[in-house]
């Protein structure tokens, strides 16, 4: 029995992996994390052991990081306890696959190479390994798209470097820090070691000094340098993006509505349908007319998504009707827009969506019906989701087979939208008469290259409406905002979140959050945006290019260096 549970070390890599990340943010583990799992795998004589503790490493890392996965499945399918439960272990050991193929690659390259030696193969070596894992972590699904370079967040100068390859070039540098790290220690004994990556130990004490000095401190070396460089690129340019953000003369006053509505379908079976969308209506607002008398007065207010609990300009009854009616009189008599989520019914289909409804209804008089749809006209634009959520928004092959759709009614089976768009919207501010804003809505902030497409559009604001109130108020709400940052780090451009129970927040073009609301708590986001010069980056020139890059250069490396061993040290030498 005891030979199918993980080693001690396996565990412990798994341990500091999870502490590094939020909401425990421990996050300078983060540089030795991997190396007792690395220690491990090294002394596995069999690609079976390497891979059973890497399928252990990210089972466990699944169920630290993901353990409100069962809540998800329990609030959102409405099954039990121990079914979730179920799920949730089935998801954790298929949620980090690339420790997997890191693992296998990793047995193979050792056993092709385990006579080699020499500091610049051991480099070269060290550095074709970090650029496989972080290629093959970029490669392999993820539902979360979660990477260790997301572990930095809070590293207000290294984290900058994601304006050049993404938080997948941070993970490049972790890994690497790793493996020089375990390197340095695996010629110390009953640590374990990389054969491939050093020569036998002379046995006198001097000369073993001397190659401690020189050949198994060059990783260390190396990455100190790199992170040197890194760091020194981060300084620089955070100063220069802060020095911006402070010269910055256009500013934006915006006020976020956080009604603390979470499980819709809860609040119905206690009040009914009816009641229950008034008194979400009601809620927000009561929480918007407090806005609107803060001083200074917002330009335009924010609801987060689906926060309207029906569509909007397509009703289905005169209650429906008269709630459209209620949100145009608002933007109408305050002269304020309004940007919220809510559904959209067209082209047969429902979206989850972000109307934009600015001052000056559509409507007509009094005696034109209301139960007829207007749709968008000219003070009402409308963004639909283009990225949906797996299993919660779609199920593949659902419009093929009808019986899906019966089976998991719960599911939102919504269209997809175009894709990146970019709205200009017109505000009561001199300075800033309008702002050209692209918006995105919850998991599609996950997706670097769809927020970058948006701003190559030309985008002065990310706006980020998201509701994680599904996945209850732990764990997760902090992992979601964390690897959000990003996103303004590699566009350069300031991010206002807003959320239906938290956390909502105001990102930095420099990655910093300047405000932030409490998880569970109804609340008014007053924030002011400063809304910079555009500001290049290789991520919006190149897209997210690290992972592919790394990937491909990674693999060719590999063949060379195989190919290399080999020839240099035949096996019948």
């Amino acid at each position: 029995m005891l030979k199918f549970m993980p080693k001690k070390l396996t565990v412990l890599s798994a341990t500091l992996i999870v502490a590094s990340f939020t909401p425990w943010d421990f996050h300078w583990f983060i540089w030795i994390a991997l190396v007792p799992w690395l220690a491990t795998i090294s002394r596995l004589k069999t690609w079976v052991g390497a891979l059973k503790e890497s399928l252990w490493l990210g089972f466990l890392m699944g169920l630290g990081g993901y353990y409100w996965i069962a809540w998800v499945l329990k609030e959102f399918a409405v099954i039990p306890w121990s079914l979730s439960i179920l799920g949730m272990i089935l998801f954790s050991l298929i949620c980090q696959p690339q420790f997997l193929v890191f693992a296998l690659v990793f047995h193979a390259y050792n056993r092709s190479c385990s006579k080699n030696g020499g500091a610049m193969f051991l480099m070269a070596a060290i550095i074709t390994l970090s650029l496989f894992y972080t290629g093959v972590d970029w490669m392999v699904p993820k539902l979360f798209k979660d990477t260790l370079g997301h572990s930095l967040y809070l590293y207000q100068n290294l984290r900058q470097l994601a304006d050049i390859g993404g938080a997948h070039l941070l993970t490049f540098l972790v890994f690497m820090v790793n493996l020089s790290v375990w390197h340095f220690l695996s010629n110390f004994k009953n640590f374990g070691g990389l054969h491939f990556l050093y020569k036998t130990l002379p046995e006198t004490g001097h000369q073993a000094c001397r190659h401690i000095n020189s050949l198994n401190s060059a990783p260390l070396i190396l990455s100190a340098c790199l992170l040197g460089g890194g760091l020194a690129y981060g300084i620089a340019r955070n100063d220069e993006v802060k020095n911006a953000i402070q010269s910055s003369q256009r500013k934006l006053q915006a006020a976020v509505i956080q009604g603390n509505i979470g499980d819709f379908d809860k609040i119905a079976a206690i009040r009914g349908i009816r009641g229950a969308a008034q008194k979400v209506v009601d809620t927000y607002l009561d929480l918007s007319s407090k806005a609107i008398a803060m001083d200074p007065k917002p330009d335009f207010l924010v609801w987060p998504e689906t926060s309207y609990p029906s569509t909007f300009r397509t009703p289905h009854s005169l209650e429906d009707a008269m709630r459209d009616k209620t949100l145009e009189r608002l933007a109408e008599d305050n002269g304020i827009t309004l940007l919220f989520g809510g559904y959209d019914r067209a082209n047969r289909l429902d979206y989850n969506s972000l109307f934009f409804l600015t001052p000056g209804s559509i409507y007509g008089g009094v005696g034109k019906s209301h139960l007829v749809s207007s749709g968008p006209g000219p003070n009402l634009e409308i963004y639909h989701k283009h990225i949906l959520l797996l299993f919660g928004e779609y199920i593949p092959g659902a419009d093929w087979f009808p019986w899906v759709k019966s089976q998991f009614p719960q599911v939102g089976y919504f269209g997809r939208g175009p894709g990146p768009e970019v709205f200009t919207v017109n505000t009561p501010n001199p300075k800033v008469p309008n702002v050209r804003i692209a918006p995105i809505i919850c998991y599609e902030a996950l997706f670097p290259d769809y927020v970058i497409k948006a701003a190559r559009k030309g985008n002065e604001l990310i706006l980020n409406i998201t509701n994680d109130s599904w996945f209850g108020p732990y764990g997760e709400p902090y992992l979601h905002l964390s690897l959000i940052v990003f996103r303004s780090i590699e566009t350069r451009l300031p991010q206002l979140r807003a959320t239906n129970t938290g956390i909502s927040a105001l990102i930095m073009p420099d990655g910093k959050i300047t405000k932030r609301t409490s998880i569970g708590q109804p609340d008014v986001m007053s924030a002011t945006i400063p809304l910079t010069e555009p500001i290049p980056t290789l991520m919006k020139k190149w897209g997210d290019w690290f992972g592919l890059a790394a990937f491909v250069i990674s693999g060719m490396l590999l063949v060379v260096g195989v190919i290399f061993c080999k020839s240099e040290y035949p096996v019948d030498a």
